[in-house]
């Protein structure tokens, strides 16, 4: 049986909305230590359509570029992933239904 984990950026006071604009300038190694524990580590990424079209076009480049995250990328990239969206979709991720 596999295991299912959830992960949600959240700042101490509670904002959850819109992290791409608050939670990088608090990004530090225990941090991203974290989140490349749940990620870096899972088989399947279950995505609705907006985050998924956001990682979409920031990981495989960073994975391209080979620079510090390019592991985490390549991890991202490796995994099946799975978006929920209410339209059709064309897909140019690898991995990616």
């Amino acid at each position: 049986m596999k295991k299912i984990s959830a992960g949600l950026f959240t700042s101490v006071d509670g904002i959850v909305g819109e992290p791409q604009t608050w939670h990088f300038p608090y990004f530090c190694e225990e941090l991203g230590a974290a989140v490349s524990e749940q990620l870096g580590t899972a088989g399947t990424l279950l995505f609705g359509r907006v985050t998924y079209d956001s990682f979409a076009g920031a990981w495989p480049g960073r994975e391209e570029a080979g620079e510090a995250d390019a592991p985490m990328a390549k991890a991202i990239g490796d995994a099946r992933k799975i978006v929920v969206s209410r339209s059709p979709m064309t897909f140019g991720w690898r991995k990616s239904e």
